[in-house]
């Protein structure tokens, strides 16, 4: 823990000499991104039909298939942000730029590179994540259930000048893990009525470095860090939701959603909350020949605007859907596009057996409004278990 948080830092904090706009992370605090959903836009409210639905709306779990086990034993995704890409790569290049001015001597071009590479990406968000989602589920008709465990690595950053009250160094990381615990009844028809729990503990650095305090604390950083700036806390929350799938001899197959997550909040304390959201989804499932299915959905998120970054209605709303071409034991293969945040996503999904690849791009929006400032980011997700 106190050498990741240490290297995160240490990382970023090369960008230091950076940055006149003083930029300040607005994105929404969340626990975990399902692939899936994520390449749907995000819209899984009205959708389900794995065991991730319990970080969307756990009467999801009434969807997965009936009597069929879902074994997630490895579910781990990588996340990064463009910027981080870019940097990186711009870095290299700075790095190899050779002996521009012929004076025998290297270092003083690469200097003058990383300096330009480094007040390029001032005020650009810089994005890392690691997340894992291990669980068991099964439907067993009028009722479903799973159980698994949640850890996630994140790290979002942004450099600044140096001079405001930003400093020149924002970081917002944490590292958070737990137990889940879902269930899901049928009530009648096709009415569905799911609650989860949550037992969770965080780790986390909020923080704003300036110049003056890297320098004072220079020979003894990790420590600083890690015993000055390092909150902890533990949270406890639940989660109930609904899903009415209606007309379903109809074409279209619709259903509607809604779901109420993080009862209370799920507040670490000084190591930072998720507040709770009321959410609401629609989704249709329309009978199609030739693939083996069709989901199309729209979802409104926290209804009651709890997110304290911003009032911003665009940045709450998700638009997207699925076409799943082959759904076998031998092959399984999806493709996922949608709106999330007022910018477009898309996906792709592979699987054979044991073994299951997805790739999301998405934008997250980091400014006070859809449209102002996005952070396009890359989901890789390889899954083992059946």
């Amino acid at each position: 823990m106190n050498r990741l948080l240490t290297a995160v830092v240490s990382l970023i904090g090369l960008s230091a000499v950076a940055l006149a706009q003083e930029t300040s992370l607005r994105q929404y605090p969340y626990l975990y991104k399902s692939p899936r959903a994520m390449g749907m836009g995000g819209a899984y409210v009205a959708v389900g039909g794995k065991t991730d639905s319990v970080f969307y709306n756990p009467a999801g779990l009434s969807k997965m298939p009936v009597k069929n086990l879902e074994v997630n034993l490895i579910n781990l995704s990588a996340g990064i942000g463009k910027n981080v890409l870019d940097f990186a790569q711009d870095l290299q290049d700075a790095f190899d730029v050779g002996d521009r001015n012929r004076d025998g001597d290297e270092t003083d071009d690469q200097l003058r590179e990383v300096n330009r590479i480094l007040k390029k990406y001032r005020g650009e968000p810089m994005h890392l994540e690691l997340s894992n989602w291990s669980s068991i589920g099964r439907n067993q008709g009028n009722w479903a259930f799973t159980l698994g465990g949640v850890a996630r690595a994140r790290m979002d950053a942004v450099p600044h000048q140096g001079f405001g009250s930003n400093g020149f160094l924002e970081v917002d990381a944490d590292i958070t893990g737990g137990g889940v615990f879902g269930l899901s009844f049928k009530v009648a028809g096709g009415l569905f009525l799911g609650g989860s729990v949550k037992a969770l503990r965080r780790e986390a650095i909020k923080h704003s470095f300036t110049a003056a305090e890297i320098v004072e604390n220079q020979d003894n950083l990790e420590d600083y860090i890690t015993e000055e700036l390092r909150k902890s806390g533990n949270a406890v929350s639940g989660d109930v939701g609904i899903i009415y799938a209606f007309a379903q001899k109809s074409f279209l197959r619709p259903a509607i959603g809604a779901s109420v997550m993080n009862i209370g909040d799920l507040d670490f304390k000084k190591a930072g909350k998720i507040p709770m959201t009321v959410n609401i989804g629609f989704s249709v499932n329309p009978k199609i020949p030739v693939f083996h299915s069709l989901i199309l959905a729209a979802d409104y998120i926290d209804l009651t605007q709890q997110y304290k970054e911003d009032k911003d209605k665009g940045k709450r709303i998700r638009l997207g859907g699925e076409l799943q071409l082959i759904n076998r034991w031998w092959l399984q293969l999806a493709l996922r596009a949608g709106i999330y945040q007022g910018y477009p996503t898309y996906g792709a999904e592979i699987g054979s057996m044991l073994f299951n690849l997805s790739y999301v791009s998405y934008a997250e929006e980091v400014g006070a409004y859809a449209g102002q400032k996005k952070d396009r980011r890359h989901l890789i997700t390889l899954n083992i278990g059946w």
